[in-house]
Formats: structure tokens, C-alpha cells, sequence
């Protein structure tokens, strides 16, 4: 990443102007997902302006800030989109990758050399100091037109640090298993034909502290939806 990285500032009214579609739209805690013309290019614009008010005053704008520091940090990185810029404390724009996720694309439809260029995108993230922590969601990994993987929406990513702390390191390096095991499990899901007997003992092994961190992840969405939003949603 180049030490004179400067995000542009895009106007709120050019991207309220030059929306072409949604590719999801705002509910509860979930954020437009807009593409929009701007200038001579497509790009991608997320954005909390209109998620439930409660979440996007005190939520939105910290998802925002910690997206743009990873992309920030993982400029230029292939396999990664562009950050474009930001447009005010509830959005951020980011190139366009034409493509589809993965939760679209049929199982047995991938080779594995696709499943080896994400692996190699996972491992050069974590040399720049960002775990993803949410990559079991297919919909955060996208088959490009070109054929290559794209990871998308860092707003969980977890960032290694700068200190020397060993149990931060410590923490940090279980996200990095839990990215790389990601991988594994999203090639179980839609390439099973080309699990690999390592692949399968390494599946096979339970992660450390893996059922209690997802115990923990999934009642912190709970709460944050009860608390934060309008829909009121049942434990």
C-alpha cells in the first residue's frame, strides 16, 4: 500500500443522483448496497443511510470507519475491490467487481484453481495484518467474470496490530485458522469432488475456541437487532 493513500470525498447527491440499481436494500441492520455511474465508471457504494435508525446512528458509522481501514491497508492487493472513497460517516464506495457471489453459483461448477487463487488472496490479506472473520458466508466471496475470487465487506475483519502484545498476536492468528479453514469449508459446500485427504483431516479438526466464539457472534447479532432496531426478533 502506498504511504500517500488518500480517500476521496463523494458527494451524497452524486451517488443519490447516479443510482442504477440496489443489489440489497437497507433493512434493520443492513446497509444499502448500490451501484452507481459515477464519473466514467461503475462503482459500488454501501451505505447505512437508510438501515434503522437507532443502529445507524451508533452502529453505521464505526462498520464504515473499520471497512475503510482495511481497504485502506489492502490497496492495490489483487483479489480485493478498490476503495473508491468515502461519502459521509454512513457509506463508503468501492470499485465494481462484474462477477456473482458464491452463495449463486452451483456446486460442482468451480476448479480448484480457483479454490487455490483464494487461498493465496486469504494468505497475502493476513500478511498485511487483516483476518476477514466472516468468510464462511458465501456471499462475501465473489466468482469474477474473469474466473478469479474477489472477498468483499470487511466490517467484521479483525486487525492484527502493531504492538507486540503476544496475546493479541495470539488472538489474531485464530482468526487467521478461521479464514483458511473458511476456505476448506466453502470448497466442502461446492466442490466436494475435489476435497483433498488433507483437506478432509483438516475439516475434521474442531478449531480452538470455535463453537464458543460462534456462541458468542451469534447472540451479539441477536442483541444488536433487539436492541437496535425496529423489528423486535425472539432468542
Amino acid at each position: 500500500m502506498s504511504g500517500n493513500f488518500r480517500t476521496k470525498r463523494l458527494p451524497r447527491t452524486a451517488i443519490e443522483e447516479n443510482t442504477i440499481a440496489y443489489f440489497r436494500t437497507a433493512e434493520g441492520t443492513r446497509p444499502d448496497l448500490r451501484l452507481v455511474q459515477f464519473e466514467d465508471r461503475r462503482i459500488i457504494v454501501k451505505d447505512f443511510n437508510r438501515s434503522d435508525r437507532l443502529f445507524r446512528a451508533i452502529v453505521g458509522p464505526v462498520l464504515i470507519r473499520r471497512e475503510l481501514g482495511a481497504l485502506r491497508i489492502l490497496d492495490g492487493l489483487p483479489g480485493i475491490p478498490r476503495l473508491v472513497g468515502e461519502v459521509d460517516r454512513y457509506a463508503l464506495a468501492m470499485e465494481h467487481i462484474p462477477g456473482r457471489s458464491l452463495d449463486r453459483v452451483e456446486p460442482g461448477t468451480l476448479p480448484q484453481e480457483f479454490y487455490d487463487n483464494l487461498l493465496q488472496v486469504v494468505d497475502q490479506m493476513h500478511a498485511r495484518g487483516i483476518a476477514h472473520c466472516d468468510l464462511r458466508s458465501r456471499g462475501n466471496v465473489v466468482l469474477g467474470d474473469d474466473g478469479k475470487p474477489y472477498i468483499v465487506d470487511f466490517a467484521a475483519c479483525v486487525f492484527r496490530g502493531r504492538g507486540l502484545n503476544p496475546f493479541i498476536r495470539w488472538v489474531f492468528e485464530q482468526f487467521v485458522l478461521a479464514d483458511r479453514n473458511a476456505v476448506l469449508l466453502i470448497k466442502q459446500r461446492l466442490s466436494p469432488e475435489l476435497l483433498t485427504d488433507e483437506d478432509r483431516s483438516q475439516l475434521a479438526q474442531e478449531l480452538p475456541y470455535e463453537r464458543p466464539a460462534k456462541f458468542i457472534g451469534q447472540n451479539v447479532r441477536k442483541l444488536t437487532r433487539i436492541l437496535l432496531t425496529r423489528t423486535r426478533r425472539s432468542w
